[in-house]
């Protein structure tokens, strides 16, 4: 669950920055990463979902917990700051998760390796961009 509400939480903040980025691609470009976030999220929640059990959703888990339920990264929801203090955060975690997808990708999860083998690609773009 902590790796659907790091991506959640920063999808959240990378989307802060439609139509304020320093220029129209960069908008483009961070909005195009927030949707991915947001597409991580929404897998890996699900998949938190299912088992869990009890009616559970990934809605559930992704807005109807309170702040201390969550198990993101701090560096995740920290301010956006400025452009560059965006970016940098967005360096970070970018790095990480390179390496952690990927080697989550080895997973004996099928499910948790389907979706690293999904957003590993994206991830390399992102560190990429960032």
């Amino acid at each position: 669950m902590a790796l659907g509400d790091d991506a959640l939480i920063l999808g959240q903040k990378l989307s802060q920055w439609a139509y304020k980025g320093p220029f129209l691609e960069e908008d483009i470009a961070l909005s195009n990463i927030s949707l991915d976030l947001f597409g991580r999220a929404n897998l890996l929640l699900e998949y938190a979902a299912t088992l869990r059990g009890k009616g559970m959703t990934a809605d559930n888990l992704a807005f109807k917990r309170n702040e201390r339920q969550f198990l993101n990264h701090i560096l995740s929801e920290q301010p956006n700051g400025n452009f560059a203090d965006t970016i940098v955060r967005q360096f970070f975690l970018d790095a990480f998760y390179k390496l952690f997808l990927r080697k989550l990708t080895e997973s004996k999860d099928d499910q948790l390796s389907a979706v690293a083998q999904k957003t590993v690609k994206e991830t390399t773009y992102h560190l990429r961009h960032s």
